[in-house]
Order: structure tokens, then sequence, then C-alpha cells
């Protein structure tokens, strides 16, 4: 379904003279009913999902896992301090940011709160391959032959509980569940591996779990964890609807509970029918829309909602702040190598690499906007983005533009004629042509 909200989400960009309000059709998930975080928490901890109760777990030495600052935060932490410093205060906290910049202590303080900080402050950890004190160690290999390193850090632990936002992600389904773990916690050389595997795979895909070969690869390590290191792994991951009112939240079994959250919650919340368009703009909002690599996932979802073979090509408008600027240099690099060559060679290429085993953990973004790419044009609105997004942009075949009407006078105008989607949330909406 669409429903219609006020045109503030392109006047946030500078508005447009070109598109008027007879044009646009917004597009949005209709929110689930939402509830109290007490009564959410209450209810997922009294019906663990393929684990014993909370009470019945060891954790005399637990860690909580956190997200960096491209994901929503945890509602939960509070009750889940509150719920394990009865049986112990010997918790620690990790901030599992794969390969992505290190949470800062600004940020940290922030999400835990100043009473929390204060208390735990010596306990907190960050995991990131970007950080010099991040140290891992094998314990092991997936079906598939990737080698699992982990954090050290998780290593004098018992019970490790991660508290991850369960929604659309572009190639490993649904974010949260075992992504704590990996990449969350893992080395370069596990990540690489692992995300080497969505090279030239439709299967790797939003909203794909069952039968996502990388994805697969991510939920055999918890069980690794436990058989090597008798160390436990547990989730409280939880849905949001696109507002940021909680929908549902669940504790238990990584893979088991994370499975249920997607199919029956996190589906529901981020998947919205409408007919097709040739144009269609879509936001990056809240975190996502800080970096161009995190922002182009809500270019992906867009391309669900343009027509086949339709001339002129559809085009999809990317609108995000961008003001922490590009990304990982890995990022970089991918998209400079691949920038201007044509997709079937960018495809060819990163076969032989993945076969290789030579592809970075960056590689699938080209991957999937060559796979794209014949579906539509790409282009970017930041008004405010550093010049360096700019330059950057310009080696590539991703137009940029600092106006909503500059990028739309680059265009055919019948591509923006009659019916152009927006679509307000696009960073955790997947639109489904009907």
């Amino acid at each position: 379904m669409t429903t219609t909200i006020s045109l503030s989400v392109l006047d946030e960009f500078g508005g447009s003279k070109l598109l008027t309000p007879d044009k646009i059709r917004y597009v949005q998930a209709n929110p689930l009913p939402s509830k109290p975080v007490d009564s959410a928490f209450r209810e997922a901890l009294t019906s663990p999902i393929g684990a014993r109760p909370f009470e019945r777990e060891k954790g005399w030495s637990p860690a909580i896992i956190l997200t960096d600052s491209t994901r929503k935060q945890s509602p939960f932490i509070k009750q889940l301090i509150s719920l394990i410093e009865p049986k112990t205060d010997d918790i620690k906290f990790i901030f599992a940011c794969g390969t992505h910049v290190p949470a800062d202590q600004s940020f940290i303080r922030k999400v835990l709160g100043d009473d929390i900080y204060k208390r735990y402050e010596k306990s907190i950890k960050v995991s990131s391959t970007q950080n010099p004190g991040s140290k891992y160690e094998w314990i092991g290999l997936t079906g598939r032959g990737t080698p699992v390193e982990l954090n050290k850090e998780l290593f004098d632990r018992d019970l490790l509980i991660s508290t991850l936002n369960v929604q659309p992600h572009y190639f490993a389904g649904f974010e949260g569940g075992a992504k704590a773990l990996l990449p969350g916690c893992s080395g370069l050389k596990t990540i690489t591996t692992n995300h080497g595997y969505v090279v030239g795979n439709p299967s790797c895909h939003e909203l794909v779990v069952i039968g996502n070969p990388m994805r697969e690869d991510i939920n055999e390590v918890p069980n690794i964890l436990k058989e090597y290191m008798k160390i436990e792994h547990r989730i409280l991951d939880f849905v949001l609807n696109q507002d940021g009112s909680l929908v549902k939240g669940s504790y238990g079994d990584p893979n088991l509970a994370h499975l249920q959250l997607a199919e029956n919650y996190s589906k529901r919340a981020h998947t919205v029918q409408s007919r097709p368009s040739p144009l269609v703009l879509t936001r990056a909002d809240g975190p996502m829309g800080q970096n161009l690599y995190q922002a182009l996932k809500a270019s992906t979802f867009a391309t669900g909602l343009v027509p086949s073979a339709h001339s002129p090509k559809p085009a999809v408008l990317l609108l995000a702040s961008l003001e922490n600027g590009i990304g990982s240099d890995a990022f970089k690099t991918e998209m400079e190598t691949y920038g201007k060559t044509d997709p079937e060679k960018v495809l060819e290429d990163l076969k032989k690499r993945a076969k290789a085993g030579r592809v970075t953990e960056a590689s699938q973004k080209p991957n999937r906007l060559a796979i794209d790419d014949g579906k539509a044009n790409f282009a970017v609105v930041s008004p405010k983005a550093p010049a360096v997004v700019e330059q950057f942009l310009g080696k590539t075949r991703i137009g940029f533009y600092r106006t909503i009407d500059d990028a739309l006078r680059s265009m055919d105008s019948k591509l923006y004629e009659r019916d152009v989607a927006v679509i307000p949330f696009g960073s955790s909406t997947v639109p489904i042509a009907s």
C-alpha cells in the first residue's frame, strides 16, 4: 500500500519546483501495532525461542554486544543490565563494528547513558578491524571453509547476548542475529571470505535467509563458538516500525529467534507493494544516511520499484545527508577501480577475484551496483555533503547533484511527467512492484 505524507522529505533536501504534489506518490509500509519497551522485554524473556530461560543460563561472565553508529540502537540496554546485575556484576560491553570505524567514547557514552558508562567504563571494548587494539583468534572453519577468527575479548565470557535491530539487508537478507559475530566481531580474513560468497550470486539478496549462502555461512558461527570455546550466544533482537516505535523483541537462539523476527515481523514492517514508477526518489534515513557506503543500500532496495523494459531507462535518485563522507578505504578503492567500467566486465572480474580469494569486505558493493545497472540509472542528491563525495562520484557512473531539480534537469523529463514514487524511509523499506 501507499500512504501520503507531507512534502517535508523533499523539503529536507531543498524542495523541488519540477515535482508538483500531483506527480508525487509516497511509498511507505504500514506500521504494525507497537508496544512499550518494558512489556516487549518481559514478553521476550518469558518466551525464549530455541534456548533455555535466562535464569537457567550460565551467565556468570556475560558480554552484551551492541552495534556501531551506522545502525539503530537497542531499546533494551537498561532492562538487560537490570536482569543480569542480580546474578553478576562482571559484565563486559562489546561494540561490534566489523570493518567500520571504531565506536568512539562520546558515541558509547550516548548509547549507554552516563550512569551505565561510569559504572562499566573499564569493561567497554570495541571490535573493529580498523581498531589497533582489536585482536582476533582462529577458532575453526565453517562448512564452506570460511576461517572463523573472532575478537579475543569474547573468549573470557561464558554467555554473549547481542541486541540488534532486524531490518532488511541488501545481501545478508536481514540485519541482526549472528551478524553480531560475523561481521560484527570478526577479523578481516573472516569477513572478506564470507562476503566473497555474494559476488555473482543472486540468492544473496534482501529478505532472503534460507538459501542465501552468505547468510547461512554467518549462521554457523554461533555453533562453532559453542563447540570450540564453550561460549553460548543468545540474541535479544528487535523490530521497529519505520517511525521508530517498537514492534517486537525476541530472546533466544541467534538463528531461530532471528528467523522468526525476520519472517513474522520485519518482513511485514519493512516491505510494501506498490505500482512501478520510472523515477524513484529514496531517502537514506537515520544513521544509514551518514556516509555513501551505507546510504547506497536505499538505492538497491528502490530498484525493486522500477518497471522493466521501460524507455527512457528508469532512474533512482538517492537523497542522503552524507555528513560523514564516503565510507571505508576498501569501498573507495573498489568503486574507483570499477567506477565507469561496463557492468558485465565488473561482474566478470569480481567473479575471477572471488574464485582466487582476492575480494575485499566492500567488493559486494560494485557487485550489486553492476547487477542493478540494467534496471536503472543512479544519482545522488546531497546539499551539504563534503566536496570529497562529489569528487569521488565523478569517477563513477553515479551522478551527483546539490539539488533535486538539478538532478531532474539532467534526466529525460518523461521520467517525471506523471508518476514519481518517493520512499521516505528508504534504508528500511523494500518496495515490491505490484
